[in-house]
């Protein structure tokens, strides 16, 4: 919204300049540039964590300062030649820099906000290894991975020989998706039945060549 009214500001000035203070400007601007450069590197000191939040903040500073410096060329070319377009081009030429920024912000935030899965996990790739790894594991059905402050989170349901020990086998499939997914977070459900209802049916479907290697 800022940047349509700073672009439509910029094209009332090309059909009706207005007298420019060059120096008031200058002042200005350099004062504004300073108070940007030094929250600028107030929040990128404390990016390290690449929180969208402070991503955010930064890019608004960012803006702002661009915004200066783009003031302070006007001011200077005001000031030599008493050229007041220039003005208003840098407004739009700054206007289209943060306009930039701005859609890959939303991007990362829509995403985040519908709780967007992370770059796709093949489920099938999963089975195959965590079976693989841990031969207890018979089956993994009914798998959902979304993004939560940009860490996957995970809930799944396993399908078990019935384990010596409980605890113990959840820690190694909780290891095994760590390591091998980078998912701190996953809830499991343990089962010892058959997998029983309609999602179910249609894995047998698509794994019914697969099974009878197995058994």
């Amino acid at each position: 919204m800022i940047t349509i009214l700073i672009v439509w500001e910029a094209i009332q000035r090309f059909y009706h300049p207005q007298p420019v203070a060059g120096a008031t400007m200058m002042v200005i601007a350099v004062a504004g540039l300073l108070a940007n450069i030094f929250s600028f590197w107030i929040l990128h000191r404390g990016s390290e964590e690449k929180n969208l939040n402070v991503r955010a903040a930064a890019l608004h500073v960012l803006g702002d300062l661009l915004g200066s410096v783009g003031a302070i060329g006007a001011a200077i070319v005001i000031l030599l030649t008493g050229w007041t377009p220039i003005d208003p081009i840098l407004s739009v030429l700054v206007s289209c820099l943060v306009l930039r920024s701005a859609w890959q912000l939303l991007k990362e935030s829509v995403n985040e906000l519908l709780e967007g899965a992370p770059r796709a996990i093949d489920v099938g790739e999963l089975k195959r290894k965590l079976n693989r790894a841990l031969p207890d594991v018979r089956d993994v059905h009914h798998v959902h991975v979304w993004m939560v402050g940009e860490k996957p989170i995970m809930t799944l349901h396993v399908q078990v020989i019935p384990p010596h020990d409980h605890d113990a086998l959840l820690e190694r499939i909780q290891h095994f998706l760590e390591h091998n997914y980078n998912i701190e977070h996953a809830t499991i459900q343990m089962e010892y039945q058959p997998c029983s209802g309609p999602e179910c049916r249609l894995s047998e479907l698509h794994a019914g060549h697969d099974h009878h290697h197995h058994h």
